[in-house]
């Protein structure tokens, strides 16, 4: 008959790392279909050709349509860091943003104009644009200092006062460059969540090998 004394601390850690392994495979798993999801909800998302039709349609998903219309942007502009190819300066203007009723007061619209190098060296023009939440905060970055022109938090409340607006009429969205996927989906696609997931699987098979092997290699597990 089979004989196994388990060894009772090694048991326990090894029960918990398996629970930990196993836990992380499957929510990479997890994560694989939902950036697989996200990926074709940008797909689907279609195209307009008016900022209104991007804002008061009815749009479904992840993802604002692509607008492929004039931004009617003038007045000055914040530089707000973001990372792109390369590191630089996103220009950011107000433009009004249409009416979806008639009635509706006057608000505006943070709009992308263009993105600069660090010295400043106008790179690209948006063609085409998609609208957004506001940018989280990031939890690492330097402060605003709207002295120098210098934006590192999307801040609503304080760009819409360096541009001379009340921020209770700017609208809590942007209109950035519709540059294609988002970064977050690029740099991480689906398929490496898999592979994610293997290695975490991969792990825990090897832990309970080692885990066998050493009751084996003890006498704690044979036949009688």
């Amino acid at each position: 008959m089979p004989r196994f004394r388990p060894l009772p601390i090694l048991t326990v850690f090894t029960l918990l790392s398996l629970v930990l392994l196993l836990s992380l495979g499957v929510w990479q798993l997890k994560r694989m279909e939902w950036k697989a999801e996200l990926i074709t909800a940008y797909g689907q998302r279609g195209a307009v050709t008016s900022f209104r039709q991007a804002l008061c349609g009815d749009h479904d998903g992840a993802f604002g349509p692509r607008i492929t219309a004039p931004a009617p942007l003038a007045g000055p502009q914040l530089r707000y860091y973001a990372l792109r190819d390369q590191p630089g300066w996103v220009r950011v203007g107000l433009m009004p943003a249409p009416r979806c009723d008639a009635d509706d007061p006057q608000r505006f619209l943070f709009v992308e104009s263009g993105f600069e190098d660090l010295d400043g060296n106008l790179v690209s023009r948006p063609e085409a644009w998609r609208i957004e939440l506001l940018p989280r905060p990031g939890s690492f970055v330097s402060g605003n200092d709207p002295d120098t022109n210098q934006w590192y938090n999307f801040d609503r409340d304080m760009m819409a006062r360096a541009l001379g607006t009340d921020p209770e009429r700017v609208l809590d969205m942007w209109s950035r460059a519709d540059l294609g996927l988002p970064v977050s989906l690029t740099q991480t696609p689906p398929a490496k969540h898999l592979g994610y997931a293997v290695t975490w699987f991969g792990l825990a098979l090897a832990l309970i090998g080692v885990y066998l092997a050493l009751h084996i290699a003890r006498g704690r597990l044979g036949r009688g």
